[in-house]
């Protein structure tokens, strides 16, 4: 028979989940982009290009890092019971939402 954990509370499991929540939020936002160029691309291919350089690069190789990065950082910090890592992730995500909005906003006015 296994021996009971001598917690109720397994630092792994949360951590796990909310590395989850920020893999499937910048997934998300890279979908979006995806579907957004697309029809950029029929509009302006020059617009969807220049669009796509500079808002794909942050969010498949940046903000995945920071991603991997939290969920590493934090599985130390948990274990230790130390302070949780600073909001560069965050802040990652919050450009990435304005690129795309920016994006968007182009969209919108070659379309128009």
């Amino acid at each position: 028979m296994s021996t009971p954990p001598r917690s109720p509370w397994d630092p792994g499991l949360q951590l796990e989940r909310t590395t989850l929540a920020w893999l499937r939020t910048t997934l998300a936002f890279v979908v979006g982009m995806i579907v957004l160029l697309r029809l950029l691309g029929h509009a302006n291919a020059v617009a969807a290009v220049v669009c796509g350089v500079l808002t794909l690069p942050l969010a498949a190789v940046v903000v995945f890092w920071l991603v991997w990065r939290r969920h590493v950082l934090g599985d130390r910090c948990l274990r230790a019971r130390q302070p949780l890592p600073g909001g560069a992730l965050p802040a990652a995500v919050a450009a990435l939402s304005v690129l795309v909005a920016c994006s968007g906003l182009v969209y919108v006015m070659v379309t128009a």
